[in-house]
């Protein structure tokens, strides 16, 4: 029994469509999970600002609450109490929804990943990269990514 060689063509033409458009899909929702993301960090950003916490004291009251020697001048221990609630607020109104934002980057992500894994599988290397935009440097890493987290079966 052979195969008719235009069927096979229509299959491969098939699997390359349905392999980029997956990709694509992968790609929007990553873009997505980022931008949202950052409008997240950016209004938490805000309203500390909006607090009257500068990035300098913000940064040295995550030092302090990683275990660094606390301030002893009375002023200093003032200051950082009063900054400890007022970032601690924010950080309990921020931080769950940053979480699940990550988590949602975190997965479109690993898609993404595994839709350039099967985008290369029915392509070549070069066109991959002229479809996605990446390099065959940058695709042949995220194929080496997946291979050691989704070994195969």
């Amino acid at each position: 029994m052979t195969v008719d060689p235009d069927s096979r063509l229509q299959l491969l033409r098939s699997q390359r469509d349905s392999a980029f458009g997956t990709w694509l899909d992968a790609n929007v929702r990553l873009s997505s999970a980022l931008d949202r993301l950052r409008q997240l960090h950016a209004a938490k950003a805000e309203a500390l600002k909006a607090r009257g916490i500068s990035v300098h004291q913000l940064a040295q009251f995550r030092w302090w609450e990683q275990g660094a020697a606390k301030p002893t001048e009375y002023r200093t221990i003032a200051s950082y109490t009063q900054h400890r609630n007022i970032i601690a607020s924010i950080d309990r109104r921020w931080d769950r929804a940053i979480t699940a934002a990550q988590v949602e980057v975190d997965r479109a992500t690993n898609d993404l990943a595994v839709a350039t894994a099967d985008l290369l599988s029915t392509v070549s290397a070069a066109l991959a990269s002229e479809l996605t935009g990446l390099s065959v440097r940058r695709l042949s890493t995220i194929v080496r990514a997946i291979a050691n987290t989704h070994p195969a079966s």
